[in-house]
């Protein structure tokens, strides 16, 4: 057994393929997240990616939470 230690995700390492949705980058609140896009304006937070602590305060910016825009 290997044990990786890595910043990256599991899905950046082992991506999947058949999926309902891309993975995105976008600027929120001047913090970079990882979103999925499922098409018609439909964007999911998976990851933060920031290196202020505050950031993650932030409500508007947890996993799981849907943009709108």
């Amino acid at each position: 057994m290997t044990i990786l230690y890595t910043p990256l995700s599991e899905y950046d390492i082992f991506p999947q393929t058949n999926s309902d949705y891309s993975i995105v980058y976008e600027n929120r609140n001047n913090c970079k997240v990882k979103c999925y896009d499922y098409g018609d304006g439909k964007r999911q937070i998976v990851q933060l990616l920031s290196t202020d602590p505050q950031d993650f305060m932030d409500p508007t910016l947890q996993p799981g939470q849907w943009l709108d825009y």
